[in-house]
């Protein structure tokens, strides 16, 4: 084919493309056509419909496999997340090396790290929209096209993609060729993966065909489509520059041969890493695979990819596929939904960087363009509260973190309140029993309880019409392990006690007497602890000696007998547990019982955490001063901002007097002000209670819970505040006379 007609030359093509992504148009021929762009508008609800299948199809698996499972596997991962993010970290920096090493070195005006950036939000752009690729990888030209010409930009990011789609078809093709001679498997699956290797070699087959013959595939097929006059005008336009962009394609090895080994190097690299990935998360979740399971489920995990590229995320069908992966391996389905949610929060990660990255890149333009399109944006934005709050960014920040500082004190307060008391009540409540007795006055919601009853009162409560069994127990508090908190101490009997609650030893043996302790299966896999390990309680280490189930109660307990020994209560115990041969009939059980002792205190099992939620009367007065110190803070900052803010702009606001602006308006611009930044306030004290909540419950036994009316109460409260703490400053403004103002100095 000649490449010398009479058309524009890919120079002067390119030339035309926009400078900056944010002033990137998508052709459209409503010009032409004089109709709607029904065509985008399709593929916009294609996308939204492919993204609620995805979703339903998630929700449906998640609903399958169960949420337990799913968290007991997520929780072994832990702060191992952070581990897998570096590794599938290590996957974008040898992408990025291949990207760079595409563009001619006397062309490559960038460093790794704006490479890199550029890799990252063109990634975000393919992983959220219908577009793919498409849109993504143009996304990546646009933002190095201040460094690097497009004329050599293009088609880098065109040689960087085939190499790595080519690599892509290899490591399918390795893998399911791997997994058809390691695994017998059902004929189905036997049959697809041989269509899928088959597929993959012919792939193999015709991409080199095309390189040997150069065959400009895409040249062709315009030409055809236009001879049929179905090609759109805006590709046949870019008709010369597509072919010489395939020529600059084919031409590639001929002039870098070393580079072109290199960057297959790094795509294996990068293969290699999601291998890894794959491999140790796997171990993290407990098993122990092999090589060869990572690569076959990595392998098959790209033919997903590939499938169904056009469902935004990949949402659904991603992790059912890796569900039904995994279980044709052998492992759980929990594992294989595990798998998949952990490798797309890494994803999720990564695109949330990309779309930091394009915002960088791209607000400023497409905030100057949206005020220059919007006259009413442009007078809010010229607003004296918008201007006065951007004018000093430093002081507001504190102001939003004075606030913030406030409203986390009464969130996580609260949460830490409430969070340690529902955790008990629901722990105490699923312990097998209808019935628990203690002495009166004596529910211990602070955790310890006196031994002020006689153990030989459960004896007699068994002698009682309709009670099954009755045992006695022993509560207190000991200091954390982790030297944050405390936790609570269950002293049992244990052969009434398990016949009882139905309690039983999965791990290890009994106790038998002495500095023992039994402990339940979370408290085991949160320490990492073993039968024959020990543990500090009461300042002397405690022999584990088994792992009980089902949870309930204390996480650890000990023989009562050691625990009335410690606490000086010999012959007593801080409560009774009765069961009911018949639960339905616990009232009248209850009733005998109180006939027999009046004095004693009869609680219901199952009013525990709703008995729990009501708190402690010195509690609730607790949660007040919290509440009112917080409103203090919030109340404090705001005044000494907007004082300051009085006093910088006396000058300021005497000329809107000298203008006749009202005494109102102005109180009324200075309160605007304090709203502004307590609303800023309360929304980043939200997000660092929820941050505090994550930290604090991976690194210590505590239970934090995040009530919504509590964040409506804290919304208030500095909301609230601020108006408050700017009314002083509000009316010292507005009074200021406006030959004084004028003459500040």
């Amino acid at each position: 084919m000649n490449t010398s007609l009479a058309t524009p030359s890919a120079e002067d093509d390119l030339a035309q493309w926009p400078e900056d992504i944010s002033e990137t148009e998508i052709p459209s021929d409503d010009a032409e056509s004089g109709g709607p762009d029904g065509s985008r508008r399709s593929f916009i609800w294609l996308q939204a419909i492919a993204f609620l299948l995805g979703l339903g199809l998630l929700i449906y698996v998640i609903n399958r496999v169960g949420l337990q499972p799913l968290f007991d596997a997520l929780l072994r991962i832990g702060f191992g997340f952070f581990i897998l993010l570096g590794i599938s970290g290590l996957r974008h920096v040898f992408r990025t090396i291949a990207m760079a090493a595409a563009v001619p070195k006397e062309h490559r005006r960038f460093n790794f790290f704006l490479a890199f950036a550029a890799r990252l939000g063109g990634e975000a752009i393919s992983f959220l929209t219908f577009t793919g690729p498409l849109l993504g990888e143009a996304t990546k030209v646009a933002l190095l096209r201040k460094r690097v010409p497009l004329t050599y930009g293009v088609p880098a990011l065109v040689v960087d993609n085939l190499l790595y789609n080519l690599s892509v078809v290899f490591f399918i093709l390795s893998g399911a060729t791997v997994m058809l001679f390691t695994y017998n498997l059902p004929s189905l699956v036997y049959y697809s993966l041989i269509f899928i290797a088959i597929i993959a070699a012919l792939g193999i087959g015709a991409a080199g065909l095309a390189a040997k013959r150069r065959i400009m595939l895409l040249t062709w097929i315009i030409d055809r489509m236009a001879q049929l006059r179905l090609s759109p005008k805006v590709i046949l336009k870019r008709r010369q520059h597509i072919y010489h962009l395939e020529s600059k394609v084919y031409d590639f090895y001929k002039h870098h041969p070393g580079v072109f080994f290199g960057m297959i190097a790094c795509n294996l690299l990068a293969h290699a890493a999601s291998v890894v990935e794959v491999f140790v998360t796997l171990r993290m979740l407990g098993y122990a695979p092999r090589v060869a399971q990572a690569y076959i489920i990595e392998s098959l995990t790209k033919v997903i990819n590939f499938i169904f590229a056009f469902v935004p995320g990949t949402i659904g069908v991603y992790e059912g596929s890796t569900e039904v992966v995994l279980q044709t391996l052998g492992f759980a389905a929990a594992t294989g939904l595990a798998l998949a949610l952990v490798r797309k929060a890494g994803t999720i990660f990564w695109t949330s960087i990309g779309l930091l990255i394009l915002t960088w890149r791209t607000a400023p333009n497409a905030w100057r363009r949206l005020l220059d399109r919007s006259p009413h944006l442009q007078k809010l934005m010229d607003s004296l509260v918008l201007s006065n709050i951007a004018h000093r960014p430093a002081r507001t920040a504190v102001s939003i973190l004075g606030t913030a500082v406030g409203v986390l004190l009464i969130i996580f307060t609260v949460g830490l309140a409430h969070g340690v008391l529902h955790e008990r009540g629901k722990r105490e409540a699923n312990i097998g029993a209808e019935i628990m007795i203690r002495s009166a006055g004596t529910l211990g919601f602070g955790g310890a309880s006196p031994f002020l009853l006689p153990v030989s009162r459960a004896a007699e409560i068994e002698t009682i019409q309709g009670v099954r069994a009755a045992t006695s127990i022993g509560q207190t508090l000991d200091r954390s392990d982790s030297g944050f908190g405390t936790r609570l101490l269950d002293g049992i009997e244990f052969q009434d006690y398990s016949q009882l609650t139905g309690l039983k030893i999965r791990e290890g043996g009994p106790l038998t007497g002495g500095d023992q302790a039994i402990m339940d299966p979370e408290w085991q896999r949160n320490r990492n602890a073993r039968v024959g390990d020990t543990v500090q309680l009461f300042e002397r280490p405690f022999k584990l000696v088994g792992v009980y189930e089902p949870p309930g109660g204390g996480r650890l307990k000990i023989p009562l007998a050691t625990m009335q020994e410690q606490m000086g209560g010999e012959g007593n115990c801080s409560a009774v547990l009765i069961a009911c041969a018949d639960p339905g009939q616990q009232e009248e059980v209850a009733a005998r019982i109180r006939e027999r002792y009046p004095d004693d205190q009869i609680i219901f099992t199952r009013d525990l955490p709703e008995l729990y939620a009501q708190g402690v009367p010195a509690l609730n007065v607790f949660i007040r001063v919290v509440v009112g110190v917080a409103a203090s803070i919030s109340m404090l900052v705001i005044l000494l901002a907007m004082y300051t803010t009085v006093t910088e702009r006396t000058r300021q606001i005497g000329i809107l007097k000298a203008l006749g602006m009202s005494k109102s308006g102005i109180a009324w611009v200075i309160e605007q002000e304090a709203i502004l930044v307590s609303v800023l306030g309360v929304a980043v004290g939200v997000g660092l209670t929820f941050v505090a909540r994550f930290v604090i419950m991976r690194m210590t036994s505590l239970t934090i819970e995040i009530e919504p009316q509590w964040i409506g109460i804290s919304f208030l409260v500095g909301i609230v505040g601020g108006s408050i703490g700017a009314l002083y400053p509000a009316l010292r403004a507005a009074r200021q006379d406006a030959v004084d103002a004028l003459s500040y100095e």
